[in-house]
């Protein structure tokens, strides 16, 4: 979904990623020091960063709480949405 200049992605919950509190996707300038980042402050890291088809430099983790937190970089001036 697509609110002005905010887009929300929606899925299913399912065995490997189950319903949690929230999730969220962050667009940084550096990916890999943000996972690290993450990760020495305690969150679990569910994905590791990997340049993606779509054109961006992603990972996972998961905070204390539950949420997922999506790490993102653009590595591709395109966008697929």
């Amino acid at each position: 979904m697509r609110f002005d200049t905010a887009t929300i992605m929606l899925s299913e919950a399912s065995e490997q990623f189950p319903a949690s509190a929230a999730a969220f996707y962050l667009y940084v300038a550096d990916a890999d020091a943000s996972m690290a980042k993450a990760e020495r402050a305690g969150a679990e890291k569910i994905m590791d960063i990997a340049d993606m088809p779509y054109g961006d430099r992603q990972g996972g983790v998961r905070d204390p709480s539950g949420n997922i937190w999506w790490v993102s970089q653009r590595t591709s001036a395109e966008a697929y949405f």
